[in-house]
């Protein structure tokens, strides 16, 4: 709903209705927030279960939709294709799995990669054949599996690419494969990877390896997620004002409209949390502790990327669904379909409805750090005529003849967001720990830029909002309590 003062004092007040924000509005309003509220329901399909709520919360979210950074576009095909987040990565220990399990939502397991298309050799490979034939392969893998102990104390961080360069004297071809693999993967070039917390990172993760694809856009998680809470949407926050205790006034922007709780859990983007961001930042009254503002300008957002390239005709092997490129323009793309939507399309023109209902598949190239920085100063046409020529090389096909639709989605753009996620930064310290912090039992924070364990995917978004909630509860009803 698009929801303006109302009045109420509610009990907690939930800023942003990303992933992190709906779960610990969950985790605040609802018994058992793993479940759809209405058991053997999912999605807009549910009802509310009012006898469970525990606190009176409300979520404010600045866009027209929930979700966040899990949104889709519905201009390139005839199913709604993601533009954020596009899996789930692990099925073990995972809150999201849980969560999609207990919607009825289907997964299929997927190997990341399962192709490697080496640019030197013009060769495409299994992930088996690469993994056990190719030397440099082999030997980035051996390498990211078993990162060395974390630096002490008085020890320098060092980036991936020096710990590479200097520390492991790795070869050119298998720094190129780690820049392509890893540093991709984790939104960064390997220059800005800080070995620290990518140690933390590998050390803290506890969710299995599985790469899972879900039958339906990620979309459709965020309004099962959504479902049962108060969200007002359209609700760009301009100022959070905590200086009365015990009580919390958030304030439209452009307006009058006010919400009041006793208590607020922000879990906006880490850069509206920076001082000198003019496009999103919010104002807190009193300002945010200075070390709380450091910390969310230590940690380092990166920019993804993601090329769309729709076709009528099906070029490539039946079961391919991810290739990792070396020496090639791009150095990642994957392959997805989902059922038809019943939604409209979003074509502009007749031709163009016809272009989306034409295509059959759809190639999403994926591009982070410094490149997804330099694609954003090129030219589209550019870009495409490279990105199709890549794939006429791999494919051994003339793909541009079967191209129907195109799109190009950087979230550097995203003027709410200004990135994709956080990633290991160098020298980043104690950051994370700080940005976290509740401060004085009246804001609590999350969102995955929070997260300790330096795991910015869907599911450590979550934990954070469970965690935020957890000391909320613990504020509004004593430690122990089980009114939960």
């Amino acid at each position: 709903m698009d929801g303006a003062s109302d009045g109420a004092i509610h009990d907690v007040v939930v800023l942003g209705a990303g992933f992190a924000g709906l779960y610990a509005a969950r985790c605040c309003a609802m018994a058992t927030p793993d479940a759809p509220t209405r058991p053997g329901a999912s999605g807009g399909e549910a009802t509310r279960r009012r006898d469970f709520e525990a606190l009176r919360c409300v979520v404010l979210e600045a866009s027209s939709e929930v979700g966040g950074r899990v949104k889709v576009t519905r201009d390139v095909a005839p199913w709604d294709v993601n533009l954020g987040p596009e899996f789930l990565h692990g099925d073990e220990n995972s809150v999201l799995k849980r969560f999609v399990d207990h919607c009825g939502f289907a997964c299929a397991e997927k190997e990341w990669p399962d192709r490697y298309y080496l640019g030197d050799d013009k060769a495409l490979l299994s992930a088996e054949q690469a993994e056990t034939t190719n030397a440099d392969v082999k030997l980035v893998h051996e390498l990211f599996d078993n990162l060395p102990g974390a630096p002490g104390d008085g020890d320098k961080d060092v980036t991936a690419l020096e710990w590479l360069t200097k520390t492991v004297a790795a070869p050119e071809r298998v720094i190129k494969l780690a820049e392509n693999i890893y540093a991709n993967d984790f939104c960064a070039s390997l220059g800005k990877l800080g070995m620290r917390e990518l140690i933390e990172e590998k050390k803290g993760w506890i969710y299995g390896e599985k790469y899972l694809v879900l039958d339906r856009p990620l979309r459709e998680v965020a309004l099962a997620l959504a479902d049962g809470l108060d969200v007002r949407l359209n609700w760009e926050i301009e100022r959070v004002d905590y200086s009365q205790p015990g009580l919390v006034r958030v304030v439209r922007r452009g307006g009058k409209d006010v919400i009041t709780a006793r208590k607020c859990i922000v879990s906006l983007p880490i850069t509206a949390l920076r001082g000198g961001n003019a496009k999103n930042r919010v104002e807190f009254i009193p300002r945010l502790p200075a070390a709380k503002t450091r910390a969310a300008e230590a940690i380092a957002m990166g920019n993804a990327a993601k090329i769309f390239i729709g076709f009528n005709k099906i070029l490539w092997p039946s079961d391919m669904f991810d290739v990792v490129c070396t020496n090639c323009f791009l150095p990642e793309f994957w392959i997805t379909e989902y059922p038809k939507s019943p939604l409209a399309r979003e074509a502009k023109t007749s031709e163009e409805a016809e272009r989306i209902a034409q295509t059959v598949g759809l190639v999403t190239f994926f591009i982070a750090g410094d490149l997804a920085n330099e694609i954003d100063k090129m030219e589209e046409k550019v870009v495409f005529d490279r990105a199709i020529e890549q794939l006429d090389m791999i494919f051994n096909v003339p793909c541009k003849e079967h191209v129907t639709t195109k799109k190009i989605v950087s979230w550097s753009r995203e003027r709410l967001v200004q990135g994709a996620y956080t990633h290991p930064t160098v020298n980043a310290g104690n950051s994370r720990t700080l940005l976290a912090a509740s401060i004085s039992d009246t804001l609590f924070f999350a969102g995955e830029a929070t997260h300790t364990g330096v795991n910015p995917c869907l599911q450590g978004a979550m934990e954070t909002g469970a965690r935020a909630a957890a000391q909320v509860r613990a504020a509004v009803f004593g430690v122990g309590s089980s009114k939960l």
